[in-house]
This record gives C-alpha cells, sequence and structure tokens, in this order.
C-alpha cells in the first residue's frame, strides 16, 4: 500500500501470489470484496501490469506478474503520475500567478483595521505598538485601563521606558480625578516621568487616544450593550486621521499642566491633585 497499492488491490496481489492463477469468484471470497467491485479492481490491476487475465474455457483466470516486474511497473507509473502531476501543477501556476498579483492591489480594511474586545489582546496590541514606535507617542489617559494587574503594568512600562531609551520621546495627558480614583496611576506617571515621558493633567479629557508616529491611533469603542468587559478599542493605521488627532492632542497639551510643576508645588499626591484640582 505505501508504494500505491490500494488495500484491496494489495489483498489480491498477496492472494494471487500463493494461490498462483484464481478467478474473479474465488478471489472475491478469499479477500471479502464486494462481488460488485471485484472486476472493477481486478481489471484496473490488469490495466497497471499488476497482475495478468488469461481466458481458460469460458473462464477468466488471473495471475500474479512477478513481484520484482510487478514493483518496476507501480514506480514507473507512479513516475509518469508524477510528471503528469508536475505539468499541471506549472500550467497552474501560470495561470494563478498573475491573478494573485493582480490582487495585490486591492486594499483589505483588515490590514490596517482591528477591534480588540478582550484585555489581554489590547494590552497586546499596545504593548507592540510601543515596541514599533520609531520617533514619538501621544496618550489620552483615561479608564478603563487594560493594565488591571501588576504583570501587564510592568510589561507596559517597560516598554514604555525601552522607547525613551532608544530615543523616542513619549507625551502623556491625564484627568486629575483619576489619581486620587486609581491607586497605581500616582506611582506609575512618576516611574514614567523619571524615565523621561513629558506628563501633562487637565481636568477632563474628551476620549481615550493612543497616537504612534502620527500613523497609528488607537480608540475605544462604545458598546451598546453593557458586557462583562469594559473595553473594547479599534486599533487604525491611517495617517490623515492620525494628523487629525495630533491636533486635539496639541490643543489639549497647551491647556494641560505639567505633572512635575504640581509635584514640586504641592509635594505629597493626595495634598497635591486635591488642591491642584480646586
Amino acid at each position: 500500500m505505501e508504494v500505491g497499492l490500494t488495500e484491496r488491490e494489495a489483498k489480491i496481489y498477496i492472494t494471487l501470489l500463493s494461490g498462483r492463477m484464481s478467478t474473479a469468484s474465488d478471489l472475491q471470497k478469499a479477500v471479502d470484496i464486494p462481488r460488485t467491485k471485484i472486476y472493477e479492481v481486478l481489471n484496473k490491476m490488469v490495466s497497471r501490469n499488476i497482475c495478468t487475465e488469461k481466458k481458460l474455457g469460458k473462464n477468466k483466470m488471473y495471475e500474479a506478474v512477478e513481484p520484482k516486474l510487478a514493483m518496476e511497473r507501480i514506480y514507473e507509473n507512479y513516475r509518469n503520475e508524477l510528471s503528469q502531476k508536475k505539468e499541471t501543477i506549472d500550467r497552474l501556476s501560470e495561470i494563478f500567478t498573475p491573478i494573485f498579483e493582480n490582487s495585490k492591489a486591492i486594499i483589505n480594511p483588515l490590514d490596517f483595521i482591528a477591534v480588540m474586545e478582550e484585555k489581554t489582546q489590547i494590552h497586546k496590541r499596545y504593548v507592540k505598538s510601543v515596541r514599533d514606535t520609531r520617533v514619538e507617542m501621544l496618550t489620552f489617559n483615561k479608564g478603563p485601563y487594560a493594565s488591571d494587574n501588576d504583570e501587564r503594568l510592568k510589561e507596559q512600562e517597560d516598554e514604555e521606558a525601552k522607547l525613551l531609551k532608544r530615543g523616542g520621546s513619549s507625551k502623556g495627558i491625564y484627568q486629575y480625578k483619576e489619581f486620587e480614583e486609581i491607586d497605581w496611576l500616582y506611582e506609575s506617571v512618576k516611574k514614567s516621568v523619571r524615565d523621561g515621558e513629558k506628563a501633562r493633567i487637565v481636568d477632563s479629557l474628551p476620549i481615550k487616544m493612543l497616537i504612534f508616529d502620527d500613523e497609528k491611533v488607537m480608540f475605544p469603542l462604545e458598546q451598546p450593550i453593557k458586557t462583562s468587559n469594559d473595553l473594547t478599542m479599534i486599533y487604525i493605521e491611517h495617517k490623515q486621521l492620525a494628523a487629525a488627532c495630533r491636533i486635539l492632542f496639541d490643543h489639549m497639551w497647551n491647556s494641560g499642566v505639567d505633572f512635575e510643576e504640581i509635584e514640586k508645588a504641592y509635594p505629597g499626591k493626595e495634598k497635591a491633585f486635591e488642591v491642584s484640582s480646586n
């Protein structure tokens, strides 16, 4: 069977080897092949020169071809079939290649748009986007956050620090009230500023937003119905959209207060952001 015989052909050939000449009826009983199929299998074996057919009186008798010769014929048939398939494959390649090349001109929106409905997926996309950033990252930081556990938070902070170390820049805008509402946020921003991020604080941000190299943006999508997941993000690669978002970012940046200035004037988290928000 490994050299190309079907199971039925293999059974018949082995039976013929041990029993010399046999009728179709004898073979059908010996190898348990349906009567309607035995002649079909035998005719195929004869055409492939694996066995021979002889007529004795009214009966057709079948005999195995010498194994060495039979195997050579099987190999020759296999090689011919392979050669034919190779020709067919070459012809198909010639036909299909131009079609494939032409399809490259068709823009698939899925190539530059992605919707993420799970925080792990959002986190991975964010980390990859920071890793791929060459020049600058701009962020409107507003909950809910995908970095809702220590492991994710550390991974994000580490990737942001690497961006700054390789010469990139990062600007982030935060809301006063979230420093009181989110326990880890103050220390995380303080660490990022120490690493080189420029941070400003405003009373309120219109949306959560991230811009990478003025080419890619991430936004939250409002969910029409409440689900267990409270964050869905859309990722878009679109320079014109990123440029429009940059205008909004610059406007909010100019109205913000430097994080470091508040720290200098009012050391201590509670006092600093309580007085500043007033």
